[in-house]
């Protein structure tokens, strides 16, 4: 992997441990609130968007270790392929190699 790959590699990685913390958050108010704010995925070290979305889509996002989600625009086709377009984000899938195994190394539930 080239060090863009991993420089996103890791950004996207430390984004989704900041977004399970949210999710940890989230579930002690999903009695009173059905949606969620988290961050978005990408591999930008700068990005700072937020991303709205239930709990139950963030579980099926992170049922797939190598599935993201990001703003449209944010995508990196060169890393990633759009599996899913929703009316507030996308879902991206690392493709083989680059990111992708930092992704599945990384994943805080493995």
């Amino acid at each position: 992997m080239d060090d863009r790959g991993r420089r996103i590699g890791e950004n996207e990685v430390l984004f989704r441990e900041v977004n399970e913390r949210l999710r940890e958050v989230g579930e002690g108010f999903s009695l009173v609130a059905e949606q969620a704010e988290f961050v978005c995925e990408c591999g930008s070290s700068t990005c700072t968007e937020h991303v709205q979305m239930t709990l139950v889509e963030y579980e099926e996002i992170r049922a797939n270790s190598k599935r993201f989600f990001v703003l449209p625009g944010h995508e990196l086709p060169e890393y990633e392929k759009i599996i899913d377009e929703r009316e507030r984000y996308l879902v991206v899938e690392k493709l083989p190699g680059g990111p992708a195994g930092l992704a599945i190394r990384d994943d805080p539930r493995s």
